[in-house]
């Protein structure tokens, strides 16, 4: 359950963040798609440190209250 609840949450950081990347990518992305690009790949990175393994004691980072803040 853990594992597929950390593989949720990459798969939706992973959705936000490609369009982002690619706005940067192609020098046409606003201020506020760049602070939300590196918003979300703070969170994937923090994320991917999660050990699932040590459920039901994970330490989950804040994505979140990040998803909920910078972009549903």
């Amino acid at each position: 359950m853990a594992e597929h609840q950390k593989r949720q949450l990459m798969g939706i950081a992973r959705e936000k963040i490609a369009p982002l990347q690619d706005a940067v990518d192609l020098n046409i992305a606003t201020n506020t798609e760049k602070s939300a690009l590196t918003e979300w790949r703070k969170c994937r990175v923090l994320l991917n440190r999660v050990d699932y393994t040590t459920a039901p004691n994970i330490q989950w980072p804040e994505q979140q209250s990040v998803i909920r803040r910078i972009g549903s």
